[in-house]
């Protein structure tokens, strides 16, 4: 239940560049070239006491090449607008607002930044502190998505690409293929969230959310039923999530879609100088 290749990894060299990326979110093929050293056997310096000096060099155009599609090929990377990323098996899903098409899919580091700004536009009424937590790690870190041996974090994203306007003139040549995903705002996000220690690898912390301007458009049940079915496929057996008691609006949504109460905090939170209660929630998606 990780997204992480434990174990299947071909060579040093595959572990290597696949740590890379997932560590730095992004990277170009000539970033991986500059910064991807393996073991060039015994060097000519004078050993060290404790064995022979061994020499880092630079893996061969056709090493790292031939990595790269089989990492890409056997789905733990894939590449975007020229930048190699950890892959998701997830699609894209489509829905009409009067706005224009909300494109929900996994994010991506060009995301960044507005996914912080809508969470912490969300948590600005302190009743969402899970919202401005992740914020903070995420405006921190140096890659939004991880995938490695003690935790995978996975996050979707709404997107808003407005309609083109009537009678805009369109480029013949342009051949674009796919929809510009990327040509939009960040409307709401999704955040998965999950150890992989195995007493807890069955399970995954969700958190939602949507820009309050684009609130009763379905973009949190379409983002709530997106990733619960994402987490369902990956063998995530429970996903939960605690909020304040004073989240009126995040209860009611969650137990609307069929979340039930786990129990509950007693003042977990200080807010506006009174303590709150925590309220936990879960849901089982393969028993949905």
């Amino acid at each position: 239940m990780s997204v992480y290749p434990t174990g299947s990894f071909e060579n040093e060299l595959q572990r290597r560049i696949y740590e890379y990326v997932e560590r730095n979110g992004a990277v170009t093929l000539a970033e991986l070239a500059r910064s991807i050293e393996v073991d060039g056997g015994h060097s000519d310096s004078k050993p060290a006491r404790s064995g022979a000096y061994t020499e880092s060099v630079p893996p061969t155009e056709d090493e790292l090449q031939s990595c790269l599609e089989t990492l890409q090929a056997e789905g733990y990377l894939t590449d975007i607008d020229g930048k190699f990323r950890i892959a998701l098996s997830a699609t894209t899903a489509d829905l009409e607002c009067d706005e224009g098409v909300i494109v929900i899919r996994p994010a991506r580091e060009e995301d960044r930044a507005g996914i912080v700004e809508t969470m912490r536009t969300v948590a600005e009424d302190e009743t969402y502190v899970v919202a401005e937590t992740v914020a903070m790690e995420l405006d921190r870190e140096s890659a939004l998505v991880r995938a490695n041996e003690a935790r995978s974090r996975i996050v979707f994203v709404a997107i808003l690409v407005p309609e083109p306007d009537e009678g805009a003139e369109t480029d013949s040549s342009d051949e674009r293929t796919e929809p510009p995903e990327t040509d939009g705002d960040v409307v709401g996000w999704l955040h998965i969230d999950a150890p992989t220690l195995p007493p807890l690898r069955h399970t995954a912390e969700l958190t939602v959310g949507v820009d309050p301007q684009y609130r009763r458009r379905g973009i949190g049940s379409a983002l709530l039923e997106y990733g619960l079915e994402w987490a369902s496929d990956a063998g995530y057996q429970k996903c939960y999530q605690n909020v304040p008691a004073t989240n009126d609006v995040a209860l009611a949504f969650l137990e609307a879609h069929g979340w039930q109460r786990d129990g509950e905090h007693e003042g977990q939170y200080c807010l506006d100088g009174e303590f709150v209660d925590e309220i936990m929630l879960a849901t089982w998606p393969d028993a949905e």
